[in-house]
């Protein structure tokens, strides 16, 4: 009898062995499946949507915000540099339990076909933020069941291929708010003028709210200011802080900042600063092959160029008067070679002018810009000095007879003054006077091409 007793007493506890054995390898080949998955080569979210670029001076202060190549604004920010009170708000807003699902909620789904199908209420979804990157990415149709079912198929693929970090800040970047604007580091500029990473906690509140419905929010009215004021946004946003302030009770300071009215600025309000030289930046990365990144920092000094549109523009109104109408100009760090400031045209946006013609890239001829260069050579060969009197009279140099830009002629003149009030009858015949090398063999040394 003991004898049989220890023998069953071994088989069972051989099949308890044998079927913990099957668990582990059961376990242990799904573990090997997700890791694979994981570690299986595919592409980054980040290149999953076109993206737009925001061109900044060399203080940081921004140019120009570009459009991605769908006409969207979607600014590319990393998760690491969102305003953590957004992160925050958005999971609590939008999925609580974010962390924790495979990349749906049955929960939400049974709570929104309920309220959809069986009670014939407002519509609701029941989605996750992965259900919802999913409905993002794929251009899917989820308002039939089955279409339901496919988002749900897409979000489980995702949660296999990518890590929670990655699937959120792709949906940071990607979920609409409002018109053309998508993401929070497009949406941050746009309405605060300022990157995600310096919104304050009303700021976070009121993007995290925009995505659940921003047609409705941002039904906009527009006051003198030229900005946006949004009341369903407002009381959005209110009613999360409440919710915010029972897991954040130190957060109550901010209470009175709450109940201030909710002002946004507006798309027509982003900057628009020194076109030709932005366009002639994107312009040179096309040629190149190279996509701008989301953040480029450029050599101008927008103050500086600032200053050099109004003295191009007075320029021009002060010249109106003997047919000027347009010009051009470049302000050059010489120290390093830097456009500090580029003026392309007076006017960007005049059609009558071709406003959008950058001048200062346009073939030309050099003008005066050679007398400095001859006057050089002329000085370094012995022909004259800073004081040598030259004339400036009606002059033939063989077949060519050159004449002054204002028709005039100012006698005798030192070479100082002849090159100061660009004369153009003294160069020439210092010109003739030069050898080895002339004007032409030096600009030949300098390295001049194309040269007639």
């Amino acid at each position: 009898m003991r004898t049989e007793w220890a023998n069953a007493a071994r088989a069972g506890a051989g099949r308890w062995l044998r079927r913990w054995q099957n668990v582990l390898a059961a376990l242990g080949l799904i573990a090997a499946i997700l890791i694979g998955c994981r570690l299986w080569p595919h592409p980054s979210l980040r290149d999953a949507l076109p993206r737009s670029t925001a061109i900044h001076d060399d203080a940081g202060r921004l140019l120009r915000l570009t459009l991605a190549s769908d006409d969207q604004y979607r600014l590319w920010t990393p998760l690491a540099e969102i305003s953590p009170p957004l992160v925050d708000a958005t999971l609590m807003h939008e999925d609580q339990w974010y962390w924790w699902h495979p990349g749906f909620n049955p929960w939400g789904l049974l709570r929104g076909a309920w309220v959809t199908y069986v009670r014939h209420g407002h519509p609701q979804g029941g989605s996750t933020i992965t259900m919802q990157l999913a409905r993002l990415l794929y251009r899917l149709d989820t308002r039939t069941p089955l279409g339901k079912l496919h988002q749900v198929a897409l979000a489980l693929r995702l949660e296999l291929f990518y890590s929670k970090k990655d699937i959120l800040a792709a949906y940071l970047n990607s979920a609409p708010y409002g018109g053309n604007i998508q993401g929070v580091g497009a949406a941050s500029v746009v309405y605060f003028e300022k990157s995600a990473a310096r919104l304050s906690l009303p700021e976070a509140l009121t993007l995290a709210v925009i995505p659940q419905d921003p047609s409705r929010r941002l039904d906009a009215r527009h006051g003198a200011d030229a900005t946006v004021v949004a009341p369903r946004l407002a009381a959005a946003r209110n009613r999360l802080f409440q919710r915010w302030l029972r897991k954040y009770p130190e957060d109550a300071r901010w209470r009175a900042v709450f109940r201030m009215p909710l002002a946004l600025h507006t798309i027509a309000q982003l900057p628009f600063e020194a076109p030709h030289a932005v366009d002639q930046l994107i312009a040179g990365a096309n040629a190149r092959g190279e996509p701008l990144p989301s953040q480029v920092r450029s050599t101008i000094d927008l103050g500086l160029q600032q200053l050099l549109e109004r003295q191009v523009r007075d320029y021009v109104q002060h010249m109106a008067g003997v047919g000027v109408r347009n010009a051009s100009a470049m302000l050059v760090d010489t120290r390093n070679m830097d456009v500090k400031a580029l003026v392309g045209s007076v006017d960007y946006f005049n059609k009558d002018i071709h406003g959008q013609v950058n001048g200062t890239l346009a073939s030309r001829s050099p003008g005066s810009t050679l007398k400095p260069f001859i006057y050089g050579l002329g000085l370094d060969q012995g022909v004259l000095g800073p004081q040598t009197v030259l004339r400036d009279v009606p002059s033939s140099f063989g077949p060519y007879t050159p004449e002054n830009f204002d028709g005039r002629f100012l006698g005798p003149v030192t070479a100082t003054q002849a090159l100061i009030h660009s004369r153009n009858i003294p160069a020439v015949w210092v010109d003739a006077q030069l050898r080895d090398p002339g004007l032409y063999g030096f600009l030949r040394q300098a390295g001049v091409q194309n040269l007639a």
